[in-house]
């Protein structure tokens, strides 16, 4: 590949064009920076004194500059916006986000660095300062706009190929775009050419993110030793790279290194605590390992840390009080219980978890009047379709056949069953917490039906569709959708079997949007699954065969 190109002429950035937010507590670092702002010529510029605000704000206009201070008092701070906004689509890859901040701890900068801002400012700083490093970021994306653009309509494919004209026209961005180019091809599951780059960009400059992005390449061709080797050697050379710590945590999962993968996490941990979901997959997996002291303490974390996060929800609650009550403290599961009372009552779901682990504190006190109370609550928000983790469900089981609700522990099991019934861990817990009741019996039919009722109708469903009995598969699939609407597995192979139908036996504009609520569902319940992008990319491209102009989100 040639990386020798005419220098392409830069032309001046028109301020006056643009319009800017500024998000900070304190009145006179907003007047400040808005004053700075209108010395560079930008007349439109908005003020927002929090997160919420500023949300708000976003909601109804487009932002080409965000400026925002790390530390906005009570309620989310900077990274935490950063990552709602991100989260929910808030803000389009072209807005240039910065945080400014007085905070020189470094921990706190790995950790929002971590989140990708564009830039990050320390004060105090000149206007030269700020000026420049915004022309750096408004350049960058000026030069990307046809890269965002496509990728936002997930067209994934353009999106390279205009990664390739920026390599060959724009010598500036050329390792930039290299970057994208290689994250794109991982994500369309074009791993052997992804490796290619990766390490053409190594041999050119032994980057550390293009050593993490050839470790991906290799993980998801199963090449796990020369992962691991390669993870071993980034992570010498630049130990605060936090996302290669989660990269080896998968890898050493594929190689059934559960307590590898553990401590991996925890080493990222201990380099950024403040990171919510790093903190939630270590609480799950410390679950998982039986480490209820690491388990506990992770979910502790993630909670204190995410008070105002997005990412932070009724099940956060529950695992933390699922550990302590196995730890066998009861009380500091109420007082858990009491300390989310807040954010656990806005929901039905986290009303549910507070009936669970109250049910389950008065068990284990034996208080038995309050635990059957506990019981009816969350039996009547399960009936008005509220929702807990399969983990917490299980922990609903013993409390019902603790009192005599063996049919509700049945239906409870059963439901669990069917949308995880390819997790060994959680359907071993079901078999024993029903031997230790006296009911294995009862309990490994309950299993063996709920679990090959939806392996055999999703297992149909594909060999239909391989078959090319389209009519046939999708009548199987959704099936087992319905059986199991909350296993992305399922929901998954059902977006594919729709959409293998429309390719085959052309447009239905049910199945289609069928196929959009599907995915919709399976990307809520296991967001950045690797499926996700190729199937909304398998979409788009139907959408675009048919000339359908509606971008899925």
């Amino acid at each position: 590949m040639s990386l020798i190109a005419i220098r392409a002429v830069e032309q001046p950035i028109n301020y006056g064009l643009l319009r800017a937010m500024i998000v900070d507590d304190f009145p006179g670092m907003r007047s400040a920076l808005k004053m700075t702002l209108s010395n560079f010529g930008m007349s439109k510029v908005d003020l927002a004194s929090s997160a919420a605000e500023a949300i708000f704000r976003i909601q109804n206009v487009p932002y080409d500059v965000i400026l925002c201070d790390f530390n906005l008092g009570e309620g989310r701070d900077g990274q935490q916006l950063l990552e709602e906004l991100r989260h929910r689509g808030l803000i389009q890859l072209k807005t240039v986000f910065v945080i400014v901040t007085a905070e020189s701890v470094y921990e706190k900068v790995v950790a929002t660095a971590e989140l990708a801002p564009d830039d990050y400012m320390l004060k105090p700083f000149s206007a030269e300062v700020m000026r420049n490093r915004l022309e750096t970021s408004l350049r960058r994306k000026q030069a990307f706009t046809p890269v965002y653009q496509h990728y936002e309509q997930h067209a994934l494919d353009d999106a390279i190929a205009a990664c390739d004209s920026l390599i060959r026209e724009t010598p500036k961005y050329v390792v930039d775009a290299l970057r994208f180019k290689g994250e794109l091809l991982n994500t369309l599951g074009r791993f052997e050419e992804a490796e290619a780059l990766y390490r053409q960009l190594i041999q050119m400059r032994p980057i550390p993110w293009a050593r993490l992005g050839l470790a991906k390449s290799l993980h998801q061709q199963k090449k796990e030793m020369e992962a691991a080797e390669t993870l071993r050697g980034v992570l010498d050379e630049t130990p605060e790279l936090v996302a290669a710590y989660d990269l080896l945590a998968d890898v050493r999962l594929a190689c059934k290194d559960d307590a590898g993968a553990q401590a991996a996490l925890q080493a990222g941990v201990g380099i950024s605590a403040r990171t919510v979901r790093r903190q939630q997959r270590l609480g799950n997996l410390a679950l998982d390992n039986g480490d209820l002291d690491t388990a506990q303490a992770a979910f502790a974390t993630a909670i204190d840390k995410g008070r105002h996060s997005v990412f932070i929800t009724p099940v956060d609650y529950g695992k933390l009080c699922h550990a302590q009550l196995e730890l066998g403290n009861a009380s500091a599961a109420m007082d858990t219980l009491k300390k989310g009372k807040l954010a656990l009552q806005a929901t039905p779901d986290g009303q549910l978890v507070g009936a669970i682990v109250q049910s389950l504190v008065h068990t284990h006190n034996g208080h038995d009047s309050e635990a059957r109370s506990a019981l009816e609550t969350a039996a009547r928000l399960r009936d008005d379709g509220a929702r807990a983790d399969g983990g917490l469900l299980l922990d609903l089981v013993g409390a019902c056949l603790k009192h005599g609700r063996d049919e509700d522990a049945d239906a409870i099991v059963g439901e669990v069953a069917r949308n995880a019934h390819d997790s060994e861990a959680l359907l071993a817990k079901a078999v024993k917490m029903y031997e230790e009741s006296g009911r294995a019996e009862a309990g490994a039919r309950v299993l063996s039906e709920a679990t090959a009722e939806v392996r055999q109708q999703n297992d149909e469903g594909v060999m239909l569709a391989h078959k090319g009995n389209f009519e046939g598969a999708v009548e199987r699939m959704m099936n087992a959708c319905k059986l199991a609407p909350y296993n992305p597995r399922i929901l998954m192979n059902g977006v594919w079997v729709l959409l293998k139908s429309i390719e085959e036996n052309g447009m239905d504009e049910a199945q289609l949007e069928q196929a959009r609520t599907l995915l919709a569902q399976a990307e809520q319940q296991s967001p950045g699954h690797g499926r996700i992008i190729g199937l909304r990319t398998q979409m788009n491209d139907i959408e675009s065969r048919f000339g359908i102009r509606r971008r899925i989100v």
